[in-house]
């Protein structure tokens, strides 16, 4: 659901009383409606620092009382009896239901399942292969195969990177993107390095968002677990993480039991 503000500007015809309190037509404005508002700020760190200044926590005031008065004027029109609001609370409904459905996930996290978490996410990192690799990056097919055609005479890989790639990072490295576990390549990348074995190069040229890759495997060891964050720094992390998947199978079932899919 947005919740944006009003334009600060418009809403600067309403006075405010103190820094803490709204009023319209001499009536307070709900408690609640404010502290939804401010709750949603402190969610921002950069508003949340921003409120710590007067002037700004009365803009915002000014703003939820402008809100209000739209709320009031449009309800002495009877606009929520219009055919044209129906069919824009039609058009949100999904979102409000979203938000309130998820409300109703249970994101209770047991010691148990944070403990299990981490220790399947280790096992993953532990059973990783970690690939050190070189390419050469051109920007059409061309060029890509007279690399190949180099390479196959014999032609050395890092002195072609050196001259032909237009990779700025590796370049000058001679192709050089050093250790990986590939998640953070595109995919075409990441497949076509795990078809070779040590020392080989990619004989037809990868071709990626980026243009056309010709991928070297240098060499390859297992993940390094020395780095690996111990449960209570990551805790916080895990937790979300559980969390976020709760919910998504919460959705994912609402998708299966009406059958939604694309055809």
């Amino acid at each position: 659901m947005k919740k944006t503000l009003i334009s600060l500007t418009v809403a600067s015809s309403f006075a405010i009383a103190h820094a803490d309190t709204l009023y319209i037509n001499g009536k307070p404005v709900d408690q609640k409606i404010i502290n939804q508002t401010m709750e949603q700020i402190q969610k921002n760190p950069n508003l949340a620092q921003q409120m710590k200044n007067p002037q700004f926590k009365k803009e915002v005031l000014k703003s939820i009382g402008m809100q209000q008065a739209i709320l009031l004027y449009g309800n002495s029109q009877h606009l929520d009896e219009t055919a044209a609001y129906k069919a824009k609370l039609n058009e949100v409904k999904p979102m409000i239901y979203a938000e309130l459905l998820q409300n109703k996930v249970d994101n209770k996290v047991s010691d148990a399942e944070l403990k299990a978490k981490y220790e399947q996410m280790k096992k993953e990192a532990e059973n990783k292969t970690e690939y050190n690799v070189s390419h050469i990056l051109v920007k059409d097919q061309k060029t890509a195969d007279d690399i190949e055609a180099q390479l196959k005479k014999g032609a050395n890989f890092a002195d072609l990177a050196k001259k032909y790639s237009i990779d700025p990072g590796s370049k000058n490295k001679g192709g050089e993107l050093g250790w990986s576990d590939g998640s953070n390549y595109v995919p075409e990348f990441t497949a076509a390095i795990k078809t070779l074995k040590k020392g080989q190069y990619t004989t037809t040229p990868v071709k990626s968002q980026f243009g056309y890759h010709i991928i070297k495997l240098d060499d390859t060891r297992k993940a390094d677990m020395k780095n690996f964050p111990s449960f209570d720094k990551i805790k916080d992390q895990l937790k979300q993480q559980i969390q976020m998947e709760k919910t998504k199978a919460f959705f994912d079932d609402i998708k299966a039991k009406y059958k939604v899919e694309v055809k």
